[in-house]
């Protein structure tokens, strides 16, 4: 991590007070002592994005390592990933409720020519999914990120596929295009498996944000293959594969962080043109950053191996659906095992348990504690399906 004199430099060089919120906490230094009685350290300079890519055949070009915004709390951040190379930036018109969009614009306003906006509309329950309100909610997006088009427009967490063919989200974002309010439009997905086949049958869909990580993006790869090939932007998330490096005691003396391992695993896929990461503070821009333009090597896959070995048999893949059938109660596995990881391993307590409220209550796990657990042998990964399911419904509830 760099020090946080330097940090503090970075921030009077953007001007006391400009983005309205402060830095919290010591960052420890990063460096050597400094060998004179009165010399200062010599600090090094920060990480660079050290490789940039065509996100498919729109014409733009992204850095591999690039922002997500859903956990964003001091604006600052953006700025200083700006200043680190990053010139991709995704965020949502849900996530912190709208106020992630309101501190991208409010960091990134005076440079809005040199970076690239992506938002994303969801459509829970298939409400607002009609021409002139979905207009209406980018246009409002627009306002809150301070900026008159958004490079990309993306239907958010799309998992079911006959929501990609609804004929009024087509014509809104026709619309949009043609009045030059948005550039490109997709969708992203948490189960690529049964969404990217739309993808190949027409040519509506310029860009995808998919789930794709070291344990469970190689059964999508011959079809993430063939939509890069036909053109299409593919952006990885989900990329730490649970993100519970934090909690796996063998990797907390790890020198190698598993975080650039994971980066590097995906980078590695010729199919894979970004990947976003939610950077919430400046030592994870750094940490990610530095992950850039770099080969996946030897170290790395020992690194993702133990990482593979201790968390796969706690991990729910978020693509997998596979235990969904088996369930007598109808219960949303694989979301609400989701939530849990946002609230244990992603530090997103708040919105875990928005999520989770927001959920239809016949599918939460109520019934779960009763019942003979198909679910177990349902399950190809051996997870302890039912426990972690009574055990998230009382993190969440």
């Amino acid at each position: 991590m760099r020090s946080e004199s330097n940090r503090r430099t970075f921030l009077r060089s953007l001007g006391a007070g400009t983005l309205g919120l402060g830095l919290s906490g010591k960052i420890p230094a990063w460096g050597a002592a400094s060998s004179g009685p009165r010399q200062a350290a010599e600090e090094p300079a920060p990480p660079r994005i050290k490789k940039y890519n065509p996100l498919g055949r729109t014409g733009i070009s992204v850095a591999d390592v690039s922002f997500g915004a859903i956990n964003l709390l001091n604006p600052n951040v953006l700025r200083y990933a700006y200043d680190c190379g990053v010139n991709y930036y995704d965020t949502a018109e849900g996530y912190l409720n709208q106020n992630s969009e309101r501190y991208l614009g409010q960091a990134l306003k005076d440079v809005r020519g040199k970076v690239i906006i992506t938002t994303k509309h969801g459509f829970w329950g298939g409400q607002d999914m009609k021409t002139d309100l979905l207009i209406k909610r980018v246009e409002a997006s627009l306002g809150r990120l301070q900026t008159d088009y958004l490079d990309i427009a993306l239907m958010h967490a799309i998992d079911d596929p006959a929501k990609l063919d609804n004929k009024e989200v087509r014509e809104a974002y026709r619309r949009l295009k043609k009045d030059g309010k948005i550039r490109f439009a997709g969708f992203s997905t948490h189960n690529a498996a049964v969404t990217l086949p739309k993808v190949l049958e027409d040519d509506f869909f310029e860009v995808v944000l998919l789930v794709y990580n070291h344990l469970e993006g190689p059964k999508v790869e011959p079809l993430l293959s063939k939509v890069r090939e036909k053109g299409v932007g593919t952006i990885a998330m989900k990329v730490f594969a649970g993100g519970m490096q934090g909690n796996l005691k063998s990797l907390v003396n790890e020198r190698l962080p598993y975080s650039q391992a994971a980066i590097r695993w995906v980078l590695g896929h010729p199919a894979v043109d970004c990947c976003i990461v939610t950077m919430s503070t400046f030592s994870h821009v750094e940490e990610y950053v530095a992950a850039s333009g770099q080969r996946l090597d030897r170290a790395d896959l020992a690194v993702i191996s133990r990482y593979q070995e201790e968390a796969g048999p706690l991990y729910c893949r978020v693509s997998c659906s596979e235990c969904l059938a088996a369930c007598p109660n109808g219960v949303a596995v694989n979301d609400v095992l989701r939530y849990r990881m946002y609230f244990e391993n992603y530090g997103q307590e708040k919105n875990a348990m928005g999520l989770y409220a927001a959920l239809d209550e016949r599918r939460k796990p109520h019934a779960c504690a009763g019942c003979a657990a198909p679910c177990l042998v349902a399950c190809p990964y051996s997870l302890q399906v039912r426990e972690r399911l009574i055990e998230a419904h009382a993190l969440l509830a």
